[in-house]
């Protein structure tokens, strides 16, 4: 008795298969894993950074170099922000890392098309906007650097979202 191999046809399974990943979405969530990766770190080491930073800045106004009023008025800016940050370290460093997961687990969410995805990533991208807000300030906002970074990458990345909410379901 000859037994026969049935081979599976493509078009027997047109249906059951989910549809392909948009190339948007796929490099929006890639970008989300770098920068989650970046924010990960960045958080886990902010402590060291925070006392690096201010080691170089205490070291810039005892140097005796003739620094101008507006130099001056910038380093003490910053050594406020750090000092605030210091001071409210855990729940600044419990808001990034709450906020990455949520990001994170928002983007893989997003990869497999479904639009709950969207919502975590727009609450991981808010929460510390909002959050350092409440805890920093407008101290936290000490240059163009830091409110491009702070706020208008957020905002980017939630539009380019925003727009492929057509290819989300579920």
């Amino acid at each position: 008795m000859t037994t026969t191999k049935i081979r599976p046809n493509k078009d027997n399974f047109e249906n059951d298969t989910k549809p392909p990943l948009p190339s948007s979405i796929n490099t929006l969530t890639i970008l989300t894993f770098i920068g989650s990766g970046i924010a990960f770190l960045y958080i886990v080491f902010m402590p060291a950074l925070n006392k690096l930073m201010m080691g170089f800045m205490e070291k810039a106004t005892e140097s005796g170099d003739d620094l101008s009023a507006s130099k001056l008025a910038e380093i003490e800016r910053g050594k406020t922000l750090i000092e605030l940050t210091q001071a409210n370290i855990v729940p600044i460093m419990a808001i990034g890392l709450i906020s990455v997961i949520l990001c994170v687990v928002g983007a893989i969410w997003m990869r497999k098309l479904k639009k709950d995805g969207y919502w975590l990533y727009i609450a991981g991208e808010l929460l510390p906007v909002i959050g350092n807000f409440i805890f920093l300030g407008t101290e936290q906002f000490t240059g163009i650097i830091s409110i491009v970074m702070g706020v208008g990458v957020p905002l980017l990345f939630i539009g380019l979202y925003s727009m492929q909410l057509k290819f989300l379901s579920r």
